[in-house]
């Protein structure tokens, strides 16, 4: 249904096809080669002064170099299903950036017997020395989406936000905290997506991530810029992470095709384990620990023998207020809760100058952080509910509150804002909003370009969310288990957030809703 180009290759395992099987190698030059799986030992790049070499290693010993310069790699339909260890494929990512995602000493881990913390530890170093590597060459990537791009995400926040209120008034969030992640969710359907080979399947996703039956080529470019645009912001203004990773149960035959994919758009690098042993979720669990910086420690998925895959995508996020709040202002204040208790909380105080905007239902107040990140704290109108004062505001592009007169001077409205501090984590069970909102297919057809017959059984989210006088910090893991200088005018406006309230955090340059949260009780933990 959809044409796989590969622009990295891997060691072959055992094939369990016994027609002859053919990967093609297509140059620039219009010269095609084509080389028998069952005869290969290994694909892997490699780099011969300044110009990177596909490099094939044949089960004698010989081996011949492939320019890869422009080099696009296809497989036969049925090379799609490969057996073995996925992970001991000597997988070199090359980029045009000449970042490479090396996981290829796992093979070499595996072969002196190292247990699977030293393995995954490999992984993660590989993982954040790209990150490192993609950040020092942020000036010769493009990261600048266009028209289309802009459209499809604009639109997939759309339908997040519209996900965010069915959540909401789900048994388990009604009258409670609820934080939720957008662009968690995004990047794990993304790379589910691209395991589909049902069109049914594929038209659900594709149109909540923002334009159905989008391409895959299409999406998985926007994705790939979306990653290294939010892994390339300036740590000393904001750090970001984003990280992928796919638990695979040994022994099943998994899609080459896809996991190449999700392995060169979304770093996402293939782990073997057991789900039937209890290291398997250890090692998880320290997976989601490591890339979200302590604040989710456990990935909390529930023993299950019967599992094939898990995919999960990390976010984090930490940067400090641009006008910080004072800690000698912050004292008890009160808030009514949704359900109408009256509590005191801490709240913190600050003033701003030209951050303030209202609608007929809300007010909303801007704080910065850096780099174009901001959260919105957005304050419902007495007996006005939060769906409806968010559903007035567009997060791009919010219309500041300024008088304008034809005589005197323009009129700045500064809020004196006055906010509680809270410290949250939420759960979140996502496969009912996730129907609510269209994707019924997803959950009722297989997922054969994975493996054959693999189903989603379980889309979760787990979140975290802090802000306190310095800063904000908050992390996510979304996993999908298988099974002017002119003089003005001041005024004032005072707004107390005393009532369940709505808060973002967002780059409204960028597009990306890392985070909404619905804070009904501020106290709770």
């Amino acid at each position: 249904m959809k044409k796989h180009i590969l622009t990295a290759l891997g060691l072959f395992a055992a094939c369990t096809m016994s027609a002859t099987q053919y990967m093609h190698i297509n140059l620039p030059d219009g010269k095609e080669y084509d080389v028998k799986v069952e005869k290969t030992d290994r694909v892997s790049h490699v780099k011969d002064g300044d110009e990177i070499f596909i490099k094939v290693t044949r089960t004698d010993g010989s081996s011949t170099l492939y320019s890869s310069n422009g080099a696009e790699v296809t497989f036969d339909e049925e090379i799609a299903r490969m057996d073995g260890d996925v992970a001991n494929w000597d997988i070199k990512t090359a980029m045009e950036n000449d970042c490479i995602y090396d996981t290829s000493i796992v093979q070499d881990l595996r072969e002196r017997g190292a247990s699977e913390w030293e393995i995954r530890e490999a992984i993660y170093h590989a993982q954040k020395e790209y990150s490192n590597c993609v950040y020092k060459a942020k000036d010769k990537l493009n990261l600048t989406l266009n028209g289309n791009e802009v459209d499809a995400i604009r639109s997939a926040n759309k339908i997040a936000t519209a996900q965010f209120w069915e959540i909401s008034k789900e048994e388990g969030h009604k009258d409670k905290n609820l934080i939720f992640s957008p662009t968690s969710l995004q990047f794990a359907l993304a790379m589910l997506v691209n395991g589909a080979d049902d069109d049914s399947a594929y038209a659900e996703i594709t149109k909540m991530l923002g334009q159905q039956d989008m391409p895959l080529d299409f999406l998985n470019n926007m994705y790939e810029k979306r990653m290294n645009t939010l892994i390339t912001e300036n740590p000393m203004e904001v750090e970001i992470g984003v990280a992928n990773a796919a638990f695979l149960q040994n022994g099943i035959p998994f899609g080459k095709n896809y996991l190449q994919n999700i392995e060169d758009y979304y770093k996402a690098a293939a782990n073997n384990v057991d789900f039937a042993l209890d290291t398997t979720y250890k090692l998880m669990d320290k997976w989601a620990k490591e890339t979200t910086n302590g604040m989710i420690p456990s990935m909390q998925i529930p023993k299950n023998p019967a599992l094939w895959i898990v995919l999960a995508n990390a976010l984090s996020f930490q940067a400090e207020w641009a006008n910080k709040f004072n800690p000698s202002y912050t004292s008890p204040d009160t808030f009514t809760t949704a359900t109408g208790e009256k509590m005191l909380v801490e709240k913190m105080k600050n003033h701003y100058e030209g951050c303030y905007a209202e609608g007929d239902n809300y007010q909303l107040v801007t704080l910065n952080f850096h780099a174009g990140y901001v959260m919105n704290v957005i304050l419902p109108n007495e007996g006005v509910s939060p769906e409806k004062a968010l559903a007035e505001i567009d997060l791009d592009s919010i219309h500041y509150k300024r008088g304008h007169t034809e005589m005197g001077p323009d009129t700045i409205y500064c809020p004196s804002l006055s906010l509680p501090k809270f410290n949250l984590n939420d759960k979140i069970e996502l496969n009912e909003s996730l129907k609510k909102i269209g994707l019924e297919n997803v959950f009722s057809k297989n997922f054969n370009n994975i493996a054959n017959g693999a189903h989603v059984t379980n889309v979760k989210q787990l979140t975290h969310l802090e802000i306190d006088e310095d800063g904000a910090k908050g992390a996510a893991i979304t996993t999908i288990s298988m099974e002017g200088a002119a003089i003005h005018e001041y005024k004032s406006v005072k707004v107390d957030v005393n009532r369940p309230f709505v808060v973002t955090i967002n780059n409204p340059h960028k597009h990306e809703v890392l985070f909404i949260g619905l804070i009904n009780d501020p106290s709770a933990k």
